[in-house]
C-alpha cells in the first residue's frame, strides 16, 4: 500500500503517527520527473533530523494528516514552485544551487501567497509548535540552506534563535495567523516591492545606499502601509507592547541596528514603547505620523525640529496627527515620548 511505501522509504513517520499518501499525490511525487525525486531526497537529507520531531509536535499542537496533504497539494499546484524544482539542477542529485536567487525568492513568495499556510496552521497551537525542537531545527537548517540569499544569512544567523520566541509571544499576546499572512501577502504583491523580490541584488545595492533609502522611504511607506489596508489594519491591532514586554524583541532590534545611529534607541526600545503606550498614545497615531519622522531624519539636524513641530501626518480615514496635538482625546506624541527624549534625540533633533 502507499502507507507502507511511505513508511518504508522515508524517516518521517513512526507507528504512533500513521500517515498515508493518496494515490494522486503519489503520482505527483514520483512521476513528474527524476529531478523531483532528487530534490525531495535532498530536502529529506538536510531536514531529516528534525522532520519527525516537527511532525510529532505538529500533531500534538492540533494539526492533522488531512491538513498536511492538502497543503502539499497546494504547493505542488504552484507553477513557480514546480518551475524551481524542475529547473534548479540537473539529473537526480537534487538541490537548488543552480537556481537563481530571484527564482528561490519567487518560489517562497508563491508559497506564501498560495494560502497553504492558512490551511496548514488552521486550528494549530502555533505558539507551542514553534518552541519545539523540530521547528527550531528546521528554521536553523533553512537559514543555512541555499533557499536563503547568501547576503541575508549572516543577519539571519544572529536573529534566528529569537524568531521562535517572538512568534510564540505574538500568539500568546492574541495575534492571529490569517491577518498576519494577509498583511505579508499584500506587501509581496505590492508593485514597489516586486522588483526587489525578482532581483535580490537590487535589494542589496539599495540597502547600501542610505540617500536612496531616505528619498524613497516616504513613498514606499505610504504604498506598503498607509494605503494598504491589510498591512495597516494588522499593524493597528498588533499587540506590540505585549510582544515587546515578553522579551526577545529588543536583542533582535539591537542586532538590526548595529553600526547605525539607532543603536541607543534599540537598546532602550522596551522602555520607550512601554512609556509611549502607558502614557495613552496609540499605534494609529504613530503610524500616521511616521512619514513626518522619516522626512525629518533625511534633513540636516538644524531643520529637523521645525519639520517635526510644523508638519502633520494623516490616517487613512483623513484624521490629522501632529507632534504636539492631542489625538482622539488622548495625549500628543510628544507627551508620550517625553520620558525618553534623551534616547530619541540621539537620532532626531527635538527642540533647540
Amino acid at each position: 500500500s502507499y502507507c507502507l511505501k511511505f513508511k518504508t522509504n522515508t524517516p518521517l513517520v513512526q507507528p504512533s503517527v500513521p500517515l498515508c499518501i493518496p494515490e494522486d499525490l503519489m503520482n505527483i511525487l514520483f512521476n513528474v520527473g527524476p529531478f523531483i525525486g532528487g530534490f525531495v531526497e535532498n530536502i529529506i537529507n538536510q531536514f531529516s533530523p528534525y522532520l519527525l520531531p516537527l511532525l510529532n509536535e505538529y500533531i500534538a499542537a492540533g494539526g492533522t494528516q488531512e491538513q498536511l496533504f492538502a497543503t502539499l497539494n497546494i504547493i505542488l499546484g504552484e507553477p513557480t514552485i514546480l518551475g524551481l524544482l524542475t529547473g534548479g539542477g540537473g539529473g537526480g542529485s537534487g538541490g537548488l544551487s543552480g537556481a537563481s536567487a530571484g527564482s528561490q525568492i519567487g518560489a517562497i513568495t508563491a508559497f506564501l501567497e498560495s494560502g497553504a499556510m492558512s490551511v496548514l496552521l488552521d486550528g494549530v497551537d502555533v505558539g507551542s509548535l514553534v518552541l519545539g525542537e523540530g521547528f527550531k531545527g528546521v528554521l536553523s537548517t533553512l537559514i543555512s540552506s541555499d533557499l536563503v540569499p547568501p547576503a541575508l544569512q549572516p543577519l539571519l544567523d544572529q536573529i534566528g534563535p529569537y524568531i521562535p520566541y517572538i512568534i510564540s509571544n505574538y500568539y500568546g499576546c492574541g495575534g492571529e495567523t490569517d491577518p498576519f499572512f494577509n498583511a505579508i501577502n499584500s506587501v509581496l504583491s505590492n508593485p514597489l516591492v516586486q522588483p526587489f523580490l525578482n532581483n535580490p541584488s537590487l535589494l542589496e545595492s539599495t540597502l547600501g545606499n542610505s540617500e536612496l533609502i531616505a528619498a524613497s522611504l516616504p513613498a514606499l511607506y505610504r504604498s506598503v502601509i498607509t494605503d494598504n489596508p491589510p498591512m495597516y489594519d494588522w499593524l493597528v491591532t498588533l499587540p506590540g507592547q505585549c510582544i515587546v514586554d515578553q522579551g526577545y524583541f529588543q536583542p533582535v532590534l539591537v542586532t538590526l541596528t548595529q553600526g547605525t545611529p539607532f543603536t541607543t534607541v534599540a537598546e532602550n526600545s522596551p522602555k520607550i514603547i512601554d512609556d509611549y503606550y502607558n502614557t495613552g498614545c496609540t499605534t494609529e497615531q504613530i503610524l500616521a505620523y511616521a512619514p513626518v519622522m522619516f522626512e525629518a531624519l533625511s534633513l540636516p539636524q538644524a531643520e529637523q525640529t521645525n519639520a517635526l513641530f510644523q508638519k502633520t501626518g494623516t490616517t487613512p480615514s483623513g484624521e490629522s496627527v501632529g507632534f504636539t496635538t492631542p489625538f482622539n482625546g488622548g495625549p500628543s506624541i510628544l507627551q508620550c515620548l517625553t520620558p525618553n527624549l534623551a534616547y530619541i534625540t540621539t537620532v532626531l533633533q527635538v527642540g533647540k
